[in-house]
């Protein structure tokens, strides 16, 4: 079960990195940006009933190409590491099960695109690129919405313009969020 957690969190890690960019808000869309940005430092996210930090901790060798590896640091002190590198439009994720790379996104695929995971255990369809996705912080719109089909479940995975990973829902319901503040009292 954790193995399967641990993946789940790797899986939505894809874009779970925000930063701000001049004269952007925190619930602001870059319409220039790419739904997912790697040049991001940090970004807090709600998860459930906790939550956890998602740093940028530079660059890594693996199998004779470049990544970035980002760290979830969570808030039991559980880390997280990911891997991830943009090639001609197409973002790959190191896969460390299997040694190749899952493509987490790419700029040519549109709406009803299909692809699976580099083990084949999970499954991502794109639903729409005119999501909305109401959360505590901000009222999006014109999200890209992926629907991911995984061992650990069904979840439908919320990205914006120039913030990446912004939320996530089960069954309709917000289950995650990006968060200016982990201060929530």
């Amino acid at each position: 079960m954790k193995n399967t957690f641990s993946l789940l969190l790797l899986l939505i890690s894809m874009q779970s990195f925000a930063q701000y960019y001049t004269g952007q808000r925190f619930c602001d869309e870059l319409p220039e940006k790419s739904y997912f940005p790697l040049d991001i430092h940090e970004k807090k996210i709600l998860w459930s009933n906790t939550h956890y930090t998602e740093t940028n901790n530079g660059t890594k060798e693996l199998n004779g190409k470049t990544y970035i590896e980002f760290i979830q640091k969570w808030k039991a002190n559980d880390s997280y590491k990911s891997h991830l590198r943009e090639e001609n439009g197409v973002i790959y994720q190191y896969e460390e099960c299997c040694e190749e790379e899952t493509i987490r996104f790419s700029e040519k695929f549109k709406k009803g695109y299909s692809w699976k995971t580099a083990d084949g255990l999970g499954e991502y369809t794109i639903l729409t690129f005119i999501g909305k996705l109401k959360t505590p912080f901000c009222d999006y719109k014109n999200l890209m919405v992926i629907e991911a089909k995984l061992k650990s479940g069904d979840f439908n995975f919320y990205y914006q313009r120039g913030h990446g990973y912004v939320g996530a829902t089960v069954n309709n319901e917000v289950i995650s969020c990006e968060t200016p503040t982990f201060d929530l009292d």
